[in-house]
């Protein structure tokens, strides 16, 4: 919800002797290479949120529980008044409240809007996780929590670029789909129905890409000489990390390989990237209602997709030899058809001929070029568009953002790869005293990304004093110095309390705060 790549200071301490980009092999020692690995690693991790469909929709999820919400916090203010936190008055007042009043309406649809995002965040990062919130009286069913999720993320971008519905999904024609699967009880759809679990979520599968890229960064630095053991002795096997290889191994029927330099680890890599970049729903409509939690899920693809191997392809065990955009195409599209749903390469072919061909999206990728952002929905612009750069790129260069460690170190590291990594780099970064900075691009102008860091952080500054609004009990909070230590409380307040108006037509500091008395 930060939008920010964070680093230890000691790290910090030794990239400062790096030159800007990808440190190479040789030219450094081994400490400085394996920093530099750690920021590879958390670099992946900006990709993943910025460049694949499930970070794309977890990314926007913050701004769509303030965006889908708008109208009716307003609708709220006039009704109810400044008055914090509606949960709280929620749970204070509902039981009074006749159900066909308009507050009580009004007060249903922010909680649900909110909290059904909320809880698809939660399922599909760490799906264990609903063990808990299933019990919530604001749970209705996964599914419920997919559609208004997947529908909410959608519209928000629609309303951004694509108003008439004509190349976007139009998720307000899912709205009967998913009302039949709830009214004939179709498992996951309705409320009270069983909750399958996946083995892995999106935090195992998120940190066991990075983790796997950055040891076949560190293998290939080293000329090949390090082992399962230098990796266990460096700590890089282990918990959340290692948890998806580990089950990639049994659900695929396989032992572990000898080498990190095996055709097994680039299938598992594959898979990791198939599995995080569901297509229905966006950028494809939903092909299958009954099947959109299978199909979207994560957790689900990965153990789907894993078990195609043994079941279906075991010949990809030893396919992929080169590294390859040609081995990447054809076990991409094997899988994806023995999943049955639209291969990386579909995602991104798609999302680039719109790029292409829409001009609500040349006009954002124009934006983009200059980093100068129309101010209605600034972030959204920003986060979307440097998205389509990202797709662009990988339609291009698959083998490379899949096996980006090996592209990285060793004889197949080109000006290209270089290019690449730097050209993704996080647009926002701390430096050593923890401040957050605006990246430097050597092809834009600095006012322009410095100014578009400075409304973007306005918007995430509104987007969490609107989240505190809605769930946080007490009284409003101002503490951005995770952000910026250079301005005082005051001064974060009152920068702050002037974009929360702007958006809301009152200062924080005017809001009525409940307790339970």
């Amino acid at each position: 919800m930060q939008f920010v790549l964070r680093l230890r200071p000691d790290l910090h301490a030794l990239l400062n002797g790096v030159e800007s980009g990808i440190a190479k092999p040789g030219d450094y020692d081994f400490d400085t290479i394996q920093a530099f690995s750690t920021y590879f690693h958390e670099t992946i991790h900006w990709w993943q949120h910025s460049g694949s469909i499930s970070g794309l929709i977890l990314s926007l999820s913050y701004p769509s529980q303030t965006h889908i919400n708008h109208s009716y916090l307003k609708r709220y203010l006039d009704i109810v008044g400044p008055v914090k936190s509606i949960k709280k008055y929620n749970e204070l007042n509902a039981k009074e409240v006749n159900p066909e009043d308009d507050e009580f309406k009004t007060i249903n649809i922010i909680l649900n809007n909110f909290h059904d995002i909320e809880f698809f965040k939660f399922r599909v990062i760490v799906p264990e996780s609903v063990k808990k919130f299933s019990n919530d009286s604001l749970f209705e069913s996964v599914g419920h929590s997919f559609h208004i999720a997947y529908s909410s993320f959608i519209n928000l971008l629609s309303s951004c670029f694509d108003r008439e519905l004509k190349f976007f999904p139009n998720a307000k024609d899912w709205g009967e789909g998913f009302e039949k699967l709830s009214n004939d009880k179709v498992e996951g759809y309705y409320h009270g129905s069983s909750i399958g679990v996946p083995p892995v979520g999106l935090k195992e599968i998120y940190e066991g890409q990075a983790r796997f890229l950055q040891m076949q960064y560190l293998f290939f630095a080293s000329g090949g000489k390090l082992t399962w053991d230098d990796f266990e002795e460096l700590g890089m096997l282990n918990g959340v990390y290692y948890k998806a290889f580990a089950m990639f191994l049994e659900l695929t029927e396989t032992e572990r390989p000898n080498s990190i330099d095996s055709p097994i680890v680039a299938l598992f890599l594959l898979i990791l990237d198939l599995a995080m970049n569901p297509g229905d729903g966006f950028p494809f409509d939903i092909m299958h209602f009954e099947s959109f939690i299978e199909s979207v899920d994560p957790g689900i693809r990965f153990f789907f997709l894993c078990r195609m191997v043994p079941l279906k392809h075991p010949e990809l065990k030893g396919y992929i030899q080169d590294y390859s955009s040609s081995e990447y195409f054809e076990a991409s599209e094997l899988l994806s058809k023995a999943v049955v749903c639209p291969s990386p390469m579909k995602i991104a072919s798609l999302i680039s001929r719109w790029a292409e061909n829409e001009p609500s999206l040349i006009k954002l990728m124009e934006e983009e070029r200059k980093f100068e952002f129309s101010e209605e929905n600034q972030p959204i612009r920003l986060i979307f568009s440097r998205f389509i750069r990202y797709q662009q790129d990988k339609l291009s260069n698959p083998a490379y953002f899949c096996w980006t460690g090996v592209y990285l170190a060793g004889n197949k590291c080109t000006e290209e790869s270089v290019r690449l990594f730097n050209e993704h780099e996080a647009l926002f970064k701390d430096q050593a005293d923890g401040d957050i900075y605006p990246r430097l691009f050597a092809d834009k102008d600095q006012k322009s990304v410095q100014s578009s860091f400075d409304k973007f952080y306005a918007w995430v500054a509104t987007y969490n004093l609107c989240r505190q609004w809605i769930i946080d009990d007490g009284d409003f909070s101002y503490d951005f110095w995770w952000l910026t230590s250079k301005f005082s409380m005051d001064e974060l307040e009152a920068w702050a309390s002037a974009h929360f108006k702007n958006a809301f037509g009152v200062q924080p500091q005017s809001f009525r705060v409940l307790n339970d008395a």
